[in-house]
């Protein structure tokens, strides 16, 4: 009897068993790391992840929201601000989202008004104004 076909099933079946488990987890334990973002945003990169990421995807916080838009498109769809100008125009338009509420022209109501406040808001619109646009 040829054995072959049994030693090909075995790498096959060892493949889809251990290889590709081991490579999912990998690549999506990796994503909510802080490879790249320098420690002192870490703060408003963590507060994002656990205020804003189930809502919104952002590609520096490791997040893919489901309800909200993706920031990074939103709010600059060229990439990573260039100067601390478009930084604070960004920082400025993501505080007014947090303070007021942001309506969906198909959904109104979608992001009420103070989800956050203080000095947590400030931290998560600091880090979004840095970070948007960099996936």
């Amino acid at each position: 009897m040829n054995k072959k076909p049994f030693v090909i099933f075995g790498l096959l079946l060892i493949l889809l068993a251990v290889v590709i488990p081991f490579w999912a987890f990998e690549k999506d334990g990796n994503t909510a790391n802080n490879e790249g973002i320098p420690s002192e945003s870490t703060p408003g990169k963590q507060l994002f992840q656990t205020n804003c990421g189930n809502c919104h995807t952002l590609y520096a916080a490791g997040t893919d929201g489901d309800f909200g838009p993706n920031l990074d498109a939103k709010l600059a769809p060229a990439g990573p601000p260039a100067d601390e100008t478009a930084v604070k125009g960004i920082k400025t338009q993501v505080m007014a989202a947090i303070e007021e509420g942001a309506d969906s022209p198909d959904v109104p109501g979608r992001m009420p008004a103070g989800i956050v406040t203080g000095t947590v808001a400030d931290e998560i619109a600091d880090f979004v104004a840095h970070y948007a646009g960099e996936g």
